[in-house]
């Protein structure tokens, strides 16, 4: 039974969750957000957890198995499916420390007898297993516990993930900055080729980007992200150049009504930004 998948078995889950989804009509451009609806992730989250680019947790092996009613078991190789009772049965679970609860996995045995000394005991407490270091005496259906597994936190994994894209490298760099102290991931993108590459790559959760790249729009770029494995990503367009006639009124106006785009002038006012930002994409 597997806990969180290494790089190669995450491969192989997605790969088994990609299967089970087509087994139940769910089309290639639907299970992306098929997925972030099951286990409440942004879309990039959701993406690379499908191309295997994630680890998989046992919760959301279990999570995705339940939704469509079929076992857990079958998301996992046959090799990892085999249960060896000698070792109990993987669970989520709390160790508690004193006051310090960290999330993790154990393998729960039996129920202990009278007069047992386990170094840790398992307890089901409301519907979840606490484990915690044996002080002496055997509460009341405590279990034994064979092995306890923590994994560190990805917590960039748990972050959106939007794309800074601008030639100008000063506001770029500020604008990541910004958001990465909000609770974001950015990626700056110095101009249009870059962030045309990045696309072919990367699945972004919300796009920023300037208006005008030298002689040219970022028009063709948002066509991009429109025709993306995200096409419903938010799309923040920028220009300080409506006042000046650099930038075609009727042209944003356009690129608006057609990709639904949201404009703001430069320099743009961070903390209103973010805070669209986060009602769109922030869970609570």
């Amino acid at each position: 039974m597997v806990t969180e998948t290494s790089s190669s078995d995450s491969l192989a889950v997605a790969q088994r969750v990609r299967d089970l989804m087509n087994r139940h009509g769910i089309g290639k451009r639907q299970q992306t957000a098929e997925l972030c609806r099951i286990l409440d992730l942004s879309f990039s989250q959701g993406h690379r957890k499908l191309r295997g680019n994630s680890p998989w947790t046992l919760a959301q092996i279990r999570r995705v198995a339940e939704a469509f009613d079929e076992p857990a078991l079958q998301l996992f190789d046959a090799k990892n499916a085999d249960v060896d009772d000698t070792e109990g049965t993987a669970h989520d679970a709390i160790l508690v420390l004193g006051a310090i609860e960290i999330p993790c996995v154990a393998w729960i045995g039996e129920a202990l007898d009278p007069g047992s000394r386990p170094d840790f005991i398992a307890q089901n407490m409301n519907g979840r297993w606490l484990v915690t270091t044996h002080e002496g005496v055997l509460l009341h259906a405590a279990h034994d516990v064979h092995k306890i597994e923590i994994q560190p936190r990805r917590t960039d994994m748990d972050k959106p993930l939007i794309a800074v894209v601008d030639d100008d490298q000063t506001s770029a760099d500020n604008l990541h900055d910004y958001l990465e102290r909000s609770g974001f991931t950015a990626v700056a993108l110095y101009g249009l080729e870059g962030f045309a590459q990045a696309l072919q790559t990367q699945v972004f959760d919300a796009v920023v980007i300037d208006w005008l790249f030298g002689a040219h729009t970022s028009a063709d770029a948002i066509r991009a992200v429109r025709n993306s494995d995200n096409p419903d990503a938010p799309i923040f367009v920028l220009t300080g150049e409506l006042t000046t006639g650099k930038a075609s009124e009727s042209e944003i106006s356009d690129v608006i009504q057609r990709y639904n785009v949201t404009c703001f002038e430069k320099p743009a006012r961070m903390a209103i930004l973010v805070a669209d930002l986060s009602k769109r994409l922030l869970r609570a």
